[in-house]
């Protein structure tokens, strides 16, 4: 029973470990991919802010929560993250000014609180655009997510789970020799306890011994006191 329940033991801790490491990567992941996941599956989004252009209603390392609207719904005051025309770049201005043009093509104009003048090239969206709207400020993060969505973040991402994976094997390594001198002690018991069965074993066989002697001499003296 003793050995069974080391051997149990020593399944958990091996499975925990195993757990451990899961549960790292996947947190990992996690972080990583959550913008996407919820930018693709459920129109929202986190934009970060780089710049102080729209101080003091935020600040550069400061994040908006966003959601994605049909153009038609938007209005003057909205904070909404734009494209760059000819570049990956992105930027999140208030709106100052909505014109529809024909074909229903709407002229938004935006601006940063910060900024003194609107952007040169006002934003041109088809009836059919959906555009993220800013509906949260969320102080600090943006720097971290910045990080976490580049090319070096997701570097260090997999570099925490590489050097998470040699921990635990480290750490199973030096919990060998631990595992070891447990195996050896239950060996050295398991000889005691055979030990200690095997001398009853004999001395139950000598009281028996004795007690068959005693029994014959018993009945031999009592033969010759008849006689």
């Amino acid at each position: 029973m003793a050995q069974l329940s080391t051997r149990k033991s020593l399944h958990s801790k091996k499975r925990g470990g195993g757990l451990k490491r899961v549960f790292a990567a996947l947190f990992i992941a996690l972080i990583v991919a959550t913008p996407t996941v919820l930018q693709s599956y459920f129109g929202f989004g986190i934009s970060p802010v780089l710049s102080g252009s729209m101080s003091p209603f935020a600040q550069a390392g400061d994040a908006f929560i966003t959601v994605e609207r049909p153009v038609s719904q938007l209005s003057v005051g909205d904070i909404v993250t734009l494209h760059v025309a000819d570049s990956e770049a992105f930027y999140a201005h208030r709106i100052i000014e909505i014109r529809e043009q024909s074909g229903g093509i709407k002229r938004i104009v935006t601006k940063g609180d910060a900024n003194p003048t609107a952007e040169e090239d006002p934003f041109m969206a088809s009836p059919q655009s959906v555009v993220p709207v800013t509906i949260y400020s969320v102080k600090w993060i943006g720097h971290v997510l910045v990080y976490l969505t580049s090319v070096q973040g997701r570097q260090a991402g997999l570099a925490l789970i590489v050097i998470a994976n040699v921990l635990m094997l480290l750490l199973s390594l030096f919990k060998k020799p631990t595992t070891e001198i447990s195996s050896r002690g239950q060996d050295i018991y398991k000889g005691l306890y055979e030990e200690s069965y095997e001398n009853a074993a004999n001395e139950y066989k000598k009281r028996e011994i004795y007690r068959d002697l005693y029994e014959e001499a018993h009945w031999e003296l009592q033969t010759i006191r008849e006689k």
